[in-house]
């Protein structure tokens, strides 16, 4: 969290101006803020997620099979 000394208080980075500067005196304290467009999504999240789509698609199945056997 940005710290202006002038004002000797913290700021959160999402109440910030784009700028990285202090609202109350104009101090720069921070580098601007990222926004979620420039955030990208990890490509092993991706293939965790598909991993875990398919172990419980596969696991589904194998219920389906349980459940008609057992009936």
């Amino acid at each position: 969290m940005p710290w202006c000394e002038d004002c000797d208080r913290f700021f959160n980075p999402n109440s910030m101006p784009e700028d990285g500067t202090c609202p109350t005196c104009g101090r720069f304290l921070a580098s601007p803020v990222v926004t979620e467009e420039e955030t990208k999504t990890p490509w092993h999240f991706w293939l965790l997620f598909v991993g875990v789509a398919l172990y419980l698609g596969w696991r589904a199945v194998e219920g389906v099979f349980w459940v008609a056997q057992h009936v």
